[in-house]
């Protein structure tokens, strides 16, 4: 009886249900099915070869960033390359996740409004929620350092949460707000 391990599942489920979009851009690539059935095996073998698959959020994204590379590695091997092919390579539709200056700004702003509310808290919550859910100890090292129960222990991260949760709550409401304005103008154009 075969088993049916979690990477397979993973690959059913979300690896495979791409490979029709995969296969078009493949052609549109090299322009030869035989190519392109090829490469989209390529994608599907390193697909299944990469080691960290369970954090691939978007798998299509992946493999379309993987197909782009097969194909500029085969147009560099390649002595002739259609002009036709470079620029298809180049406009795949893959989105940039570098972040543009405005999300840089904001998310500097973000950390400064939360390292203003870590600074406020009460010097044992603060501590403990440093040790927990930055430096992610275990909580039962850091009750046995801090020779708390474990019980008192949840209670100051409870409360260090709910501080900081309050304190970013302004930010939050203007965020909200700002991308309601956002919305309202972009339906009136």
């Amino acid at each position: 009886m075969p088993v049916i391990r979690p990477i397979d599942r993973w690959f059913i489920d979300e690896v495979l249900p791409h490979e029709r979009a995969l296969l078009l851009k493949a052609q549109r690539l090299c322009g030869n099915c035989e190519d392109a059935r090829d490469m989209v095996q390529d994608v599907f073998a390193r697909m299944l070869a990469t080691e960290g698959w369970a954090a691939i959020t978007h798998p299509q994204a992946f493999m379309m960033r993987t197909l782009r590379n097969l194909a500029i590695e085969r147009m560099r091997r390649s002595k002739i390359v259609d002009f036709r092919q470079i620029v298809d390579a180049d406009h795949l539709g893959l989105a940039d996740d570098a972040p543009d200056p405005q999300q840089i700004a904001e998310g500097r702003e973000a950390l400064e409004d939360f390292q203003q509310a870590l600074d406020q808290l009460p010097e044992r919550c603060r501590t403990v929620f440093v040790r927990r859910r930055i430096e992610e100890q275990a909580p039962r090292q850091i009750a046995a350092e801090l020779n708390l129960s474990l019980s008192t222990l949840e209670k100051r991260l409870s409360r260090a949460i709910e501080l900081i949760t309050r304190a970013l709550e302004p930010r939050r409401r203007q965020d909200y707000a700002e991308a309601d304005e956002a919305g309202e103008t972009a339906m009136a154009e």
